[in-house]
């Protein structure tokens, strides 16, 4: 337990909390994308090579939003060091 208190304590706070965020945001992407292309499976609409293309789709869209958004953020608020 020391060893890994020790080696979390190496990592800057204002980083790990970005890196959170970031992964948690992500992860609800790849939920919405899942989710949207199930629902359109099992109305029996899609294909399965459909469903792959559409949930990359969604989950580019998704991360370049948030990209987007945290871009903004950086711009909006300079001195926060967690964005």
């Amino acid at each position: 337990m020391k060893l890994l208190n020790w080696f979390v304590n190496l990592i800057p706070e204002q980083y790990r909390v970005a890196v959170a965020i970031k992964k948690v945001s992500y992860s609800v992407g790849k939920l919405a994308a899942g989710l949207i292309t199930a629902k359109l499976v099992t109305n029996g609409k899609l294909t399965a090579d459909q469903v792959t293309q559409i949930q990359a789709g969604i989950t580019t869209g998704v991360a370049a939003t948030l990209t987007f958004i945290q871009d903004w953020a950086k711009m909006k608020w300079p001195n926060a060091t967690w964005l």
